[in-house]
């Protein structure tokens, strides 16, 4: 007999409990889906949220004819103006450019939406040639316009072509009256400024001079009753009238 013990085999290890074990991962659980909010729906809370808005006044009738007076004083012409004077730190200046007035891109979409220049025809026209006149020879040959006809205080003028600015407001300086521009074709406008402002008259017109009452009389008589009064006057010797 063996003086050695065999050795127990160790006894086999009892499996995990069935808690203990590694659990397979659980399916996500769908989450409860929220309404999109829109930047309509943002704008509206705002709209809501605001102070409810004053209406605005209509504005002043009286005021709007002031500023058609002054002319087309925009925001533009305004800083041009002050930085042409360099009067930009004084009072006055400052004061002007605080004015609100309105931009040239907002003035000219408002004034040129819907408009369309009238177009005539200068046969058709009787042109007085005072009315032609009452521009400067230079200034109606430099900008090719012509003065047609005048309605109260307004200077109707026709042109060629596209309107140009700087030759209305040449006009409007040397007429000081309001111009209403008409378009009319280029033709007609060439042999219009050749006859009045191109073309000498044959024969000038001489200026009325008065004359007093003794002239006219003399003027009228004839010539019978200016020799008797030239040679028959009384004195110590008078003429006798042979035939």
């Amino acid at each position: 007999m063996w003086p050695f013990r065999r050795k127990p085999k160790p006894a086999p290890e009892a499996p995990p409990p069935a808690a203990a074990q590694e659990a397979p991962p659980e399916e996500p659980r769908p989450q409860a889906t929220q309404p999109t909010r829109t930047a309509d729906d943002i704008l509206r809370e705002l709209d809501a949220e605001a102070p409810p808005k004053t209406p605005k006044a209509p504005p002043d009738p009286g005021l709007g004819r002031s500023l058609l007076a002054e002319g087309p004083v925009t925001q533009e012409y305004l800083r041009q103006q002050i930085a042409l004077s360099g009067r930009g730190e004084t009072y006055l200046g400052r004061v002007l450019a605080r004015v609100r007035a309105p931009r040239e891109d907002k003035l000219f979409r408002l004034l040129a939406s819907d408009y369309l220049i009238p177009e005539i025809d200068l046969k058709q026209c009787k042109i007085p040639l005072h009315i032609a006149r009452s521009i400067p020879r230079d200034v109606a040959l430099k900008y090719k316009v012509v003065p047609i006809d005048r309605v109260g205080d307004l200077l109707c003028i026709a042109f060629a072509g596209e309107p140009n600015p700087k030759a209305i407001e040449a006009v409007r300086r040397a007429a000081a009256l309001r111009v209403k521009a008409l378009r009319c074709p280029a033709h007609h406008l060439a042999i219009a400024l050749r006859r009045l402002f191109e073309e000498q008259p044959t024969v000038e017109a001489t200026a009325a001079v008065p004359i007093s009452h003794k002239e006219y009389d003399e003027a009228t008589r004839g010539p019978e009753a200016l020799w008797e009064d030239l040679h028959a006057t009384r004195g110590p010797v008078r003429a006798e009238r042979i035939a």
